[in-house]
């Protein structure tokens, strides 16, 4: 392809997004010889020194009530559109993670004459729906806009059109991953019939999540399971609810609280468990079931985005048919019981394999761009 000019544009992401990120600018510089202007800030500082982009940050403060949620959130977008400004020599802005809702600075790249991609890792207003937060319509509403500014929209999957209910602009709609694997460094260490007897939810420790459902299933669970502990990673606004649920039901004993998980620490807990349970109300296509199943750790989760993707019930994973309390219980249990479970972890690291390549990221990215024109 020619030469390309795109710039990386993000609200001020946290602990979770820098990894997605890091693959991101691998791929797009890939398409590139010049370094990638990078606008997002928060835990994006580390990419501050990364020879591979030109960072600029914009930090933000959540803030406290209603109006100031709302004040600081139209001071960040106004400062990220300044920042727009400063790049004659971008003709494509790539939004990512947040960009759903960052109408002033798709705005700006648009009055300039740039391209705009937004790329959806997740979708903001269903993720706020779960938690009943009080922004959700302005969220809705900014997501529409975004989504009709952009000339072009990237999902995981095309399951995810009518998942986030995009069907109207299936038109501008484009199928592409950023998600890569380090297979040297996420691969089967322990067989998983050596394994303890751990149960484990890795990931954000909030209501989109489904942890809460997972975490009140425990005693139940614990209960038909005299061996089995638990590991609950992550962190997240959940974490003090779920701390106090563990004490007042005597599980203390059973139950590790990991907190934040280094990501070059995944691959010693996924293969110190036997099996990952992500009983998400709403996904994109989560990184860490991916690395589990590259781990050669079974995943039992919710059909919801891009997820059935990758998890075919008893052959690459286990699908989880309700999230309820009773039902991650009842499914739980199940799974542990079958036979097979070292067969099905053992296709699912042929299957993510085969999917998740560089070479195919890259292509699928190469595409997008080059479908725009500019």
């Amino acid at each position: 392809m020619g030469k390309t000019t795109v710039g990386l544009l993000m609200f001020p992401i946290e602990r979770s997004g820098v990894h997605p990120t890091a693959n991101l600018i691998g791929i797009l510089s890939a398409l590139t010889h010049e370094r990638i202007p990078l606008v997002t800030g928060n835990a994006g500082h580390v990419f501050e020194n990364d020879a591979r982009v030109r960072f600029f940050g914009v930090d933000h403060a959540t803030g406290d009530g209603l109006v100031s949620r709302i004040l600081h959130n139209v001071a960040t977008q106004a400062r990220i559109a300044r920042r727009i400004g400063e790049f004659d020599g971008t003709d494509t802005w790539l939004f990512f993670f947040g960009g759903e809702v960052l109408v002033l600075p798709m705005l700006a790249a648009k009055l300039s004459g740039k391209k705009v991609i937004l790329a959806l890792p997740g979708h903001t207003p269903i993720m706020m729906a779960p938690a009943g937060d009080r922004l959700l319509l302005p969220a809705g509403i900014l997501t529409g806009m975004t989504c009709r500014l952009c000339d072009r929209i990237v999902l995981y999957s095309p399951a995810l059109i009518s998942h986030w209910g995009l069907e109207r602009y299936k038109d501008k709609i484009a199928i592409a991953r950023e998600h890569l694997l380090d297979f040297e460094a996420f691969r089967v260490e322990t067989p998983l019939e050596e394994r303890p007897a751990t149960v484990a939810y890795i990931g954000r420790l909030a209501d989109e999540k489904g942890v809460w459902n997972f975490v009140r299933a425990l005693p139940r669970i614990a209960a038909a399971n005299g061996d089995l502990n638990f590991l609950i990673g992550g962190d997240g606004p959940l974490l003090p609810a779920i701390r106090e649920f563990v004490l007042e039901n005597g599980l203390s004993g059973r139950v590790t609280l990991a907190g934040w998980i280094r990501h070059e620490d995944l691959p010693c807990h996924l293969n110190s468990i036997r099996l990952l349970v992500l009983p998400s109300y709403t996904e994109g296509l989560p990184n860490i079931m991916l690395e589990a199943m590259a781990c050669g750790t079974p995943i039992l989760a919710t059909p919801v985005g891009a997820v059935p993707d990758f998890v075919r019930d008893g052959e690459t994973g286990f699908i989880l048919a309700s999230n309820t309390p009773e039902g991650v219980a009842a499914s739980v249990i199940g799974v542990l019981g079958r036979p097979d479970l070292a067969s099905v972890a053992r296709t699912a690291r042929e299957c993510v394999e085969q999917e998740i390549t560089y070479e195919r990221a890259v292509e699928r990215f190469a595409a997008v761009i080059e479908g725009l024109g500019g």
